[in-house]
């Protein structure tokens, strides 16, 4: 049944973006759904970013929102205490001061058939994907992927297409392919102990962020290409997934929601070069 012209709840968006991405999708250690707030405060105005920071707490409050639909956790460890000295608390406290809820889909958006992972090799121009670890035999959910490029390219022309298609200036790389690139893997965020498992799928490039420094010695002693194309970078691009997503079921059911994403949200890290 529609709920024509009326408000959703937050417990309504967390159900709608559970049919999407379900919650039993997310790893044990996760935490999703809602973070702070009431399940049954209406929502007009609905904020997207990927992290919730006092940044997009601002924003929020400044755009009058009612939610926060967030890819990372407000709360990823427990809280022993809610000391307003600590990040965490004192956003919580923030929250919570102008009625305003926080939900967050992280591990099981990064699992899900049009997740995360699905969109960053979208951007990649990888065809034939598959997880690159099902969430079991035969699933079209799990972390990572793995595909082909329509065209076999050298490196050399390969590291420019990321670059380019991420919007990131700065790519750090490891390792070194013979001949062509044609296989493909990669993990959106933080992905270095997925590398064995591109390996034993015959990648010859992996492309993930955080890749420790033992996985790129691996990688040079493998003949692998290894590429470390920024946390943010690779996972931002799910925002407009998100936007479009509740865009339609918001449609669908009649809702009166607006939706903003956050669009001045940026990587909190910055490059310097002392030699220009």
């Amino acid at each position: 049944m529609h709920k024509k012209d009326m408000l959703p709840t937050v417990d309504d968006i967390i159900s709608e973006l559970f049919s999407w991405a379900p919650e039993d999708l997310a790893e044990e250690w996760d935490n999703v759904g809602l973070q702070v707030g009431y399940p049954f405060w209406p929502v007009k105005k609905a904020v997207i970013a990927l992290d919730v920071t006092p940044q997009t707490l601002a924003f929020a409050l400044e755009a009058k929102a009612d939610i926060v639909i967030s890819h990372h956790p407000l709360i990823f460890r427990p809280l022993k205490k809610l000391d307003l000295n600590q990040t965490t608390a004192r956003l919580l406290a923030g929250f919570l001061r102008h009625e305003i809820s926080v939900v967050s889909m992280h591990t099981n958006l990064d699992s899900v058939l049009g997740g995360v992972n699905d969109r960053l090799a979208s951007m990649l121009g990888l065809q034939d994907t598959k997880p690159l670890l099902p969430r079991e035999p035969g699933s079209d959910a799990g972390l990572g992927r793995i595909g082909i490029l329509p065209e076999p390219v050298f490196q050399e022309d390969f590291l420019p297409n990321i670059s380019s298609a991420l919007g990131k200036a700065c790519l750090a790389a490891a390792g070194s392919v013979q001949g062509k690139i044609s296989r493909v893997a990669l993990c959106s965020g933080s992905g270095s102990g997925l590398f064995p498992e591109a390996v034993r799928k015959g990648a010859q490039a992996y492309v993930s962020a955080e890749i420790k420094h033992s996985v790129a010695r691996e990688a040079e002693a493998l003949g692998v290409l290894v590429v470390d194309a920024g946390h943010f970078e690779t996972e931002r691009p799910v925002v407009a997934d998100i936007e479009e997503f509740l865009s339609n079921r918001s449609r669908e059911m009649g809702w009166e929601l607006e939706l903003m994403v956050f669009e001045s949200e940026r990587s909190p890290f910055r490059f310097y070069n002392e030699l220009t």
